[in-house]
């Protein structure tokens, strides 16, 4: 996984020496060091930035907007300070992966899995923030149309409000800077799942291999109690990896499933209580937008009403090609980042669910051993699979990440879409 620890390194991450080396054991965590100079650089901006928006939300506490900024940054910022705190944790944790001797077990399709889960995560967040740029461009241009406004200048007030609506003068340098650290934040935003999912799947490959094993061993007729004896005592070590992993990486699995959730659930708000009515699109987009030039233009109106959708054109208005383009990347955007996050989210919950379980897979397994084969290591061997202990990733262990954790987390975002739905609808019946 070097590359995944060398990009994080990148953003302020990871901040460990000897990424690069083969020998795990070589990896140091150096207090005086580039990179940990640059992560505490990141962390400090954030913090910056989470408390300018802190004060925004102070002066506008209605605005999800402004709320949205400070969940943002606050999570960037806790992001990264949690990477400081796993890179401490980090070699003594390779030490203790050295130490329990699970080499054999290691698929070696789990490099192949890991880079796919990279690429694909990195494309889709790319695509995401891309089409965030293009959508706040669109919409910069058409709600100020010929009037030979700064684009460039608008969009940094535009992406960097908590700044510049302390009336900060605008200035190109401070402006590339700003851009610069938004990237970086919204890596950091996206980076923590990624990580969460190739350390499950690194985890669950050593689970399903000795799980595989153990399937194969149950089927001999005879099979010696020293035999049962290694296999418990190989499992016994992988459930102490999944658990020294999970305490050192359970503050960033609640991160990254209170960050997932919550911006779920807004744009999904944007959707349902913004989307339904083209108007209302159209004025949030532009607060000028009773007096603009593009009010005059038309309205296509979409009415919801017995599952029955009338569109009305005004056909005496031509829309310039434009103009066309402008108005459907908005939508275009918010379906796609809505959808890209819950696709996120579900692929980040079932993932890290597989190591859970995995660790349930040798139970049955044992219960069907022949007669010929049980013995008291079997029995033993029983018990601890059996024992009730949780064995999966949590949340600080206030909840362990379950298939059944994810289905009820599916269960209230859906009923929560169809709350807002019901008030959007009320609304635009009054």
């Amino acid at each position: 996984m070097k590359v995944l620890f060398i990009g994080g390194t990148c953003i302020g991450l990871n901040p460990v020496t000897g990424l690069t080396q083969k020998d795990l054991s070589k990896m140091r965590f150096t207090r005086c060091s580039w990179k940990l100079l640059f992560a505490v650089v990141m962390a400090i901006f954030q913090s910056i930035g989470t408390c300018l928006c802190f004060y925004r939300l102070f002066r506008m506490p209605s605005s999800l907007s402004a709320l949205a900024f400070v969940i943002f940054f606050s999570t960037a910022s806790l992001t990264t300070y949690s990477f400081m705190w796993i890179a401490s944790k980090w070699p003594a944790l390779m030490k203790e992966l050295i130490s329990s001797k699970l080499d054999e077990y290691i698929d070696p399709n789990v490099i192949r899995k890991c880079n796919i889960a990279c690429c694909g995560f990195m494309g889709m967040a790319t695509m995401e923030h891309v089409m965030s740029i293009i959508s706040r461009i669109g919409r910069i241009l058409e709600c100020n149309g010929d009037t030979g406004v700064d684009v460039g200048e608008v969009f940094i007030k535009v992406t960097s409000p908590w700044l510049y609506e302390l009336d900060v003068p605008y200035i190109v340098g401070l402006a590339v800077v700003l851009q610069y650290f938004n990237i970086v934040a919204t890596a950091t935003w996206n980076y923590a799942d990624i990580f969460i999912v190739n350390m499950s799947l690194y985890l669950t490959s050593i689970l399903q291999q000795i799980n595989k094993k153990i399937a194969a061993t149950a089927s001999k007729n005879y099979v010696p109690a020293s035999k049962w004896g290694e296999l418990r005592e190989d499992y016994t070590r992988a459930m102490n990896l999944v658990k020294r992993f999970d305490d050192v990486l359970s503050g960033i699995v609640l991160i990254s499933f209170a960050n997932d959730l919550f911006f779920i659930c807004m744009q999904l708000y944007n959707i349902l209580a913004n989307n339904i009515r083209t108007t209302q699109v159209l004025t949030k987009m532009c607060p000028a937008y009773e007096n603009s030039k593009f009010h005059s233009m038309c309205i296509s109106t979409v009415l919801f009403k017995n599952y029955k959708v009338s569109l009305l054109l005004k056909t005496r208005l031509k829309f310039s090609f434009s103009s066309y383009t402008r108005y459907y990347i908005y939508p275009a955007y918010l379906t796609y980042s809505s959808v890209y996050l819950f696709v996120r989210f579900l692929a980040v919950a079932l993932v890290a669910a597989r190591i859970h379980s995995a660790s349930l897979v040798p139970g049955p397994i044992l219960f069907a051993v022949p007669a010929t084969s049980y013995c008291k290591e079997v029995e033993r061997f029983q018990n601890q699979v059996n024992d009730g202990v949780v064995v999966a990733f949590s949340g600080l262990h206030f909840f362990y990440i379950t298939r059944d954790l994810v289905l009820t987390i599916a269960g209230t975002i859906v009923t929560y879409e169809l709350v807002l739905l019901q008030f959007s609808t009320d609304d635009g019946k009054s």
